[in-house]
């Protein structure tokens, strides 16, 4: 996350999170909702609206839980009209500060093939030079989370009707290999 640009920004330093949680609502403006929705090939984003809690996490990292509120327009793959859905993500995410330090691999295991436990959490995101970015966050968790290809509630794929004349039509009866095998002996036994 720390490379990427994201069309929506929302900064906070990460050290006023030392001993307490704190409460932080974030609603971008019409414009931050234009440039996410143009972003992410949505037709518009008519609400938008994160309510997190920053908690403390471990010496000087940063846990981001909360959920995200959104309502975005998006076209139908299918019949191609324009449809409104509700989206509600529940983020759940740790920062710590980058370290020159360089880590232990944890993940090879005596063969030097990786091992990947995927019952335990995502390690934690960076926190570059003391910086939060909760707009990063924001827009990260919702692109994650839209269908590629979206499709009105209640829309469903018709095929057209050359297919549907396929569809239709029954298959020749092959006949079976066994029954060629039974003619076979049947002729040896004659």
């Amino acid at each position: 996350m720390a490379t990427e640009s994201f069309p929506y920004s929302f900064t906070v330093n990460a050290a006023r999170v030392i001993d307490k949680d704190e409460k932080i609502v974030v609603e971008p403006d019409a414009a931050g909702l234009k440039a996410i929705a143009a972003t992410y090939d949505l037709d518009g984003i008519s609400a938008l609206k994160a309510e997190f809690t920053l908690k403390p996490y471990r010496k000087a990292g940063v846990r981001v839980v909360g959920p995200i509120f959104a309502t975005i327009q998006q076209t139908c793959v299918v019949s191609l009209e324009p449809f409104e859905s509700d989206v509600r993500l529940d983020v759940d995410r740790t920062f710590e500060p980058h370290s020159s330090k360089s880590r232990k691999v944890r993940d090879l295991n005596e063969d030097g093939e990786i091992e990947i436990d995927l019952e335990s959490l995502d390690p934690p995101d960076v926190i570059l030079d003391g910086v939060l970015d909760l707009g990063a966050v924001i827009c990260e968790e919702l692109a994650l989370s839209l269908d590629p290809f979206p499709r009105k509630p209640g829309v469903e794929f018709e095929g057209s009707p050359e297919q549907e004349d396929e569809a239709e039509e029954e298959p020749e009866e092959k006949p079976s290999p066994f029954a060629a095998l039974q003619a076979l002996k049947n002729k040896n036994d004659d």
